[in-house]
């Protein structure tokens, strides 16, 4: 596409600053880039700011790598032409539509499901995507475990990827066949702009508790960020919503959005009555949206709202109520997801990625409810450079969800692994519980293992997935799977 066609199709939201000197001022450009370092001749540059450094510092090298045109607030010396936002358009905004433009508006092609909440989003759209597939809808998941489709999965440090990565992606799955996707919507990718220019076409909330307070000034603007999912979608789209919630309900008010409240109970037009057993949990469906049953093997009230949820969505890509309630039968939870580990083992050992104070209850409520009458020991941390403000409540969660615990580092970062630590065991403390506090995590898991005897069960939380550990800001291979897996060898 020439710089003149993309123009024509934004001209309502973007100007162009031509080149000084007599360079190409209509050139072709053949992709959209947000990342300097990536640059192929024919890219468009987005000069994005970031939250240590603008994007408009690396223009020159973009252009030296062969960036024909710029995108910034501002143009720069680069003899290029620079495109700007009009009126109050943030750079984020138009950063979307240009690459939804350039990469050939591949999500109109695509039923488009976006996943928001503090907890359980990855679990939803892997759900919602295995539920698809067995349907027939080729069908994309986007999130925490990467960009997979039809077995080819890109890894990516963002739950939300940059524009650029995002439409780009959307473009290769409709040129492979796909015909939808499911995404995970983070906060940080909400409040950034990340789905800009993305075509929605319905959206679940899966809930809301305290989590990224570090980004954002407080639960409120927290919120907002979320409810930006929720007023991206055309009028009349399907948006599902925690019922009861009002920290949820106040800022998606104005949304044009069709709101669907959804939970376990009798009130609800999207509703959900759940029975356990040994062997996982039977969720029976009703009201506005049709009714239906699930015979799953996951496990806890927190997993029978995640295919509740996965059910509306179900419904509003159109598949029956049969269709919806076969597929999550039959579906399993992602990897890290309270994962039964060794399952051959005379202990019940699990990794979970439970990582704010709510998850951490659910987690351990789950497995009561499942092992009612066994000893539940619990390893896990808490991340350092995030919101601190969850720590302590995150060691009230365990001294009241576990038997036992063992505090940890998780993911330290640049903060102290002690002084995490201890603010996390003295909310452990606050409850008349005394931790052990191992900061080694491969030591503190066998330390766990060790401390339980045949039938009890055990959970190492918190990194889940994840298969590394950054300590100094050093990034080292370390899985809480494979860690679990050695140790529990060496019982044997």
């Amino acid at each position: 596409m020439r710089l003149s066609g993309l123009l024509d199709a934004l001209q309502d939201w973007c100007g162009l600053v031509p080149p000084a000197g007599g360079q190409d001022v209509n050139p072709v450009l053949t992709g959209v880039c947000s990342d300097s370092r990536q640059i192929v001749p024919g890219d468009l540059f987005l000069a994005l700011p970031g939250l240590t450094s603008d994007g408009m510092d690396y223009a020159s090298e973009a252009v030296s790598r062969g960036a024909r045109v710029v995108l910034g607030m501002a143009p720069g010396s680069e003899k290029v032409p620079y495109l700007i936002p009009k009126g109050s358009l943030s750079l984020a905004e138009l950063a979307g539509q240009v690459a939804h433009v350039l990469t050939g508006r591949p999500s109109d092609s695509l039923f488009v499901l976006g996943v928001t909440g503090t907890n359980g989003k990855t679990t939803v759209v892997h759900l919602v995507h295995q539920a698809l597939e067995a349907a027939s809808i080729p069908t994309g998941r986007c999130g925490t475990l990467g960009r997979f489709f039809r077995g080819i999965n890109h890894a990516q440090n963002l739950t939300t990827p940059p524009v650029d990565t995002l439409h780009a992606w959307f473009s290769e799955v409709v040129q492979a066949g796909g015909r939808a996707v499911a995404l995970e919507a983070s906060s940080h990718g909400l409040s950034q702009c990340r789905l800009a220019g993305v075509s929605m076409d319905a959206a679940g909330w899966t809930n809301f508790t305290q989590d990224h307070l570090d980004y954002h000034s407080d639960i409120t603007s927290y919120a907002k960020a979320k409810a930006r999912l929720i007023h991206a979608l055309p009028a009349g789209s399907p948006a599902f919503i925690p019922r009861g919630e009002d920290q949820i309900f106040a800022p998606c008010q104005g949304a044009s959005a069709e709101i669907i409240p959804w939970g376990l109970g009798d009130s609800a037009p999207l509703r959900g009555k759940v029975k356990f057993h040994a062997e996982g949990l039977i969720l029976t469906i009703g009201g506005s949206w049709g009714g239906g049953e699930i015979r799953s093997s996951l496990v806890g009230r927190h997993n029978a709202e995640n295919l509740l949820l996965a059910w509306g969505l179900l419904r509003s890509v159109g598949l029956s109520e049969e269709e919806a309630s076969r597929g999550l039968s039959d579906a399993t939870s992602p990897v890290g997801r309270l994962e039964r580990i060794c399952a051959d083992s005379n202990r019940f050992l699990y990794v979970d990625y439970a990582h704010t104070p709510a998850a951490l209850e659910e987690v351990l409520a789950a497995i009561r409810a499942s092992h009612p009458s066994r000893q539940l020991g619990l390893v896990f941390g808490a991340g350092g450079d995030r919101d601190s403000l969850k720590r302590f409540p995150m060691g009230v969660a365990a001294a009241q969800g576990a038997d036992w615990c063992i505090v940890t580092t998780d993911n330290a970062r640049m903060e102290s692994p002690g002084s995490i630590a201890e603010t996390v065991a003295d909310g452990v403390r606050s409850c008349g519980v005394e931790p052990l506090v191992e900061l080694d995590r491969r030591s503190a898991i066998r330390m766990g293992l060790k401390k339980t005897a045949p039938g009890d069960v055990l959970v190492i939380a918190g990194k889940g997935h994840e298969t590394w550990q950054d300590v100094g800001g050093v990034r080292f291979p370390f899985s809480d799977k494979v860690e679990l897996e050695e140790a529990a060898g060496c019982l044997i």
